[in-house]
């Protein structure tokens, strides 16, 4: 996100909520200097309701949960099913999520989201979104419907077609 305000990104705020463990408070203040002057917000340690109100206001949704892992030795360093994107979803964020474990179940690559798997495409397919309202407002109507899927309601219907 850094490297697309140097470029000339305008008008984007990046809002970071992560969990920050005691171990790693270390680390994560050296990550908030480096992102000093930039238009970038810490969220840390939030309830779900907190992280409900930041999906309500996005417009879109970073995932990276196994970037930069040997997901073929780890593949349980990815994402396994994704809730946080479909939660972001449910509230019409975008999502431009890593090509990898539950997301690529989730989001269908330029039909309610993108996939991507090397930062150049994250940044592509980010500022794609960025200077195209028509179609930030297409993917996310899209994101919007298809997180449905994942309801508690249509969760329960499923199940019940499973025990007849």
């Amino acid at each position: 996100f850094m490297k697309m305000i140097d470029k000339g990104l305008k008008d984007w705020k990046f809002v970071l909520a992560t969990s920050v463990k005691p171990n790693e408070e270390a680390e994560f203040e050296k990550l908030k200097a480096k992102a000093k002057n930039y238009p970038i917000e810490f969220l840390v340690n939030k309830t779900n309701d907190e992280l409900w109100d930041v999906y309500s206001k996005a417009k879109i949704y970073w995932h990276a949960t196994g970037f930069g892992e040997d997901l073929e030795k780890r593949p349980d360093y990815a994402e396994h099913f994704g809730i946080s994107t479909v939660e972001a979803m449910g509230s019409g964020a975008v999502p431009v999520v890593i090509n990898a474990g539950g997301q690529k179940e989730i989001v269908k690559d330029g039909k309610n989201g993108y996939l991507w798997d090397t930062l150049d495409e994250l940044v592509k397919k980010t500022l794609n979104l960025t200077k195209d309202e028509k179609l930030l407002r297409k993917l996310s109507s899209q994101a919007l419907n298809d997180s449905r899927q994942f309801s508690g309601e249509n969760f329960c219907e499923k199940i019940k077609g499973f025990i007849k």
